[in-house]
């Protein structure tokens, strides 16, 4: 909607700047409610956003921003069902579970304890309340509307039809629908066996969890004196802040430890990662496959909580010595805005420019009709936004190796640009004699052949 007025991308960016805050606002006006301790519930807010995890989230064009702000708009719901025990919030409750099913399932990370609110935990008024609706009794009910909203995805099956110029997984009918729903294109992992030993995956969440504080003390992976002992300091503080929330709020701090642990030894067990890039090195094999990128986003929900009580203790610890000194406590949840600054800045860090800036060079030396071959998302994204968004160099097409061996990528190569023929799509021939078959159709029909620099040597040095 602001897009004309501010730009295509600084629009969606700030869609998940502002989704971040208000879902930070949600948990510190939960807080106030559950604790009655409004600067301590303020101080809580502030330091979750702070969260090097949780602002980078809130910075970039990406699902995690709003998918937090569904998550807490489930633990807003929930609490609004524990105390009022109506219908209708537990029926928003399953309907926002398909709609946050819709956008991306680490938004339902924070359905087991949202339910727990809404079915276990006791109201703070029992003796005036009506009786809690039964789960069987109005299981039906919530079913149906949690796939009112997780219909959303409909309209992937829907929009296919036209097939648009990103049209990926191409769900133009149902089987391709639900490839796509179920990601069979990435070959979703088991749970077993383990892709890496659970020591290592549950030792990358504490690597995580060190970048949180003071990344900007000290931006590199390995423990370091310059930023450790900040997220030592803040883990005590995280303790203080969890046994004060116990003693003020038994209801709320069982669903908030529900969401803790779901979103710590949930998320790694039910996601079964590599170790990352930065870890692992001494104790797994040589030559052992790690993830492709760090992977800390995945734990953004388990950071809000330890920061929600880490920011609590702050303010009440200053308060008890003087009932002015708790905004010494607010400025002690404040300090990571300082601390993790210069490593979440993207707007003076030249890696940010850094896509654009390939995109650009990938696009304007490219001879006219050209076929450029890229190697993956850091080419492919990059040159997609500036053909469809800015209308740059629409005459060029971008191969994306990884992608060939995906049918529905053949197809499309076949339909929008005739660089396969029949058999190459109906049967997967392997990268090399693909690569080949698009460089034989590419000079049959006079177009030039590009090959990024960041192609694997093995095809770069290819003849075509």
């Amino acid at each position: 909607m602001f897009a004309p007025v501010i730009g295509l991308a600084l629009a969606i960016n700030l869609l998940s700047a502002v989704s971040t805050a208000i879902a930070c606002g949600i948990f510190s006006y939960l807080m106030q409610k559950w604790t009655a301790q409004k600067y301590a519930a303020l101080a809580g807010g502030i330091l979750a956003g702070l969260m090097s995890s949780v602002w980078l989230n809130a910075n970039e064009t990406e699902v995690y921003a709003p998918s937090l702000l569904v998550s807490l708009l489930l633990l807003l719901v929930a609490d609004k069902a524990r105390q009022s025990r109506e219908a209708r919030w537990y029926l928003l409750l399953a309907y926002l579970c398909g709609l946050g099913w819709s956008l991306q399932l680490s938004a339902l990370v924070a359905a087991p304890a949202a339910f727990y609110l809404a079915f276990v935990a006791r109201p703070d008024s029992a003796d005036r309340s009506s009786p809690r609706p039964k789960f069987v009794t109005l299981g039906p009910a919530m079913i149906v509307v949690a796939l009112i909203g997780a219909s959303a995805t409909l309209f992937m099956l829907v929009r296919a039809q036209f097939d648009p110029a990103i049209n990926q997984g191409n769900p133009a009918t149902w089987q391709a629908f639900v490839d796509v729903i179920t990601r069979k294109q990435y070959q979703p992992v088991a749970m077993f066996p383990r892709q890496a030993p659970f020591y290592i995956q549950l030792g990358n969440v504490f690597e995580y969890a060190d970048w949180q504080i003071a990344l900007g003390r000290h931006p590199e992976a390995p423990p370091s004196w310059l930023r450790t002992p900040f997220t030592v300091f803040y883990a005590i503080l995280g303790v203080l802040g969890f046994i004060w929330h116990k003693r003020r709020h038994a209801p709320s701090w069982q669903a908030m430890m529900v969401l803790f642990i779901t979103a710590t030894l949930g998320v790694v067990v039910y996601l079964n990662m590599k170790a990352s890039p930065s870890y692992g090195e001494g104790f797994l094999p040589l030559g052992a496959t790690h993830e492709a990128r760090e992977r800390d986003y995945f734990f953004a929900l388990a950071f809000i909580c330890w920061g929600v009580w880490a920011g609590g203790a702050a303010v009440r610890i200053f308060a008890r010595l003087h009932p002015r000194a708790r905004y010494a406590g607010i400025a002690v949840a404040f300090l990571p805005a300082v601390l993790n600054w210069s490593a979440v800045d993207r707007r003076s860090d030249a890696v940010s420019h850094a896509a654009r800036d390939s995109a650009m060079s990938i696009l304007s030396s490219a001879p006219p009709r050209a076929v450029v071959f890229a190697n993956g998302d850091n080419d492919t994204y990059p040159v997609w936004y500036l053909q469809q968004a800015d209308g740059i160099r629409k005459d060029v097409t971008v191969v994306t190796i990884p992608l060939l061996g995906a049918q529905w990528y053949r197809q499309e190569l076949l339909r929008r640009q005739q660089l396969l023929e029949l058999p190459y799509v109906a049967q997967w021939r392997g990268v090399g004699e693909t690569y080949s078959a698009i460089c034989s159709k590419s000079r049959q029909l006079g177009r030039p052949v590009v090959t990024s620099r960041s192609t694997d040597p093995v095809i770069r040095d290819r003849p075509c």
